[in-house]
């Protein structure tokens, strides 16, 4: 059973549809190859498209970050690609700057950085979530590593708080 996590009035994007999961299950099978989202994202963005979270701050090794919006998918996405709150433009944005194929991004922090899908060595919908820091140097490469979140999903939504 998934935990509950309440979003900001008015923050959430539209109710998916059948047409949603449709370009869902497309992209991930052009981009990641047989991977999926998991579960429990899916039952998150059924329940709320994206937004602000209430429960929003979460935990590292190193330090405690607060996350401005889940992305969603919805079809309305910004004109400025690095405006946008859609997890697949997010996609679309970072992937050159990501040192590995196999990460999508799914929230951002209040501070620039995002929280991505590691699905390196993972089972096709059970990815680890980890923290990509946005920081780079003049080339727009990022030389920093991944920090590790959570095992899976169901461990980050378990991990996040209010304060």
């Amino acid at each position: 059973m998934m935990r509950m996590i309440y979003f900001e009035m008015g923050s959430s994007r539209e109710s998916l549809t059948p047409f949603h999961f449709e370009d869902i299950a497309e992209y991930m099978d052009e981009e990641f190859h047989g991977y999926s989202l998991p579960h429990l994202l899916i039952e998150l963005l059924k329940r709320n498209n994206g937004g602000e979270p209430i429960q929003r701050y979460f935990k590292t090794q190193t330090n405690k970050y607060p996350i401005k919006i889940f992305y969603d998918v919805s079809g309305k996405g910004s004109i400025l690609l690095h405006e946008s709150t859609n997890i697949f433009e997010n996609h679309i944005f970072y992937k050159d700057r990501f040192n590995s194929p196999y990460l999508l991004p799914i929230a951002e922090t209040s501070f620039g950085d995002v929280v991505v899908l590691d699905y390196e060595g993972t089972p096709n919908d059970n990815p680890r979530v980890a923290l990509w820091f946005h920081e780079c140097d003049e080339h727009g490469v990022n030389s920093q590593p991944l920090e590790h979140i959570a095992d899976d999903m169901a461990s980050f939504l378990a991990m996040l708080t209010e304060d």
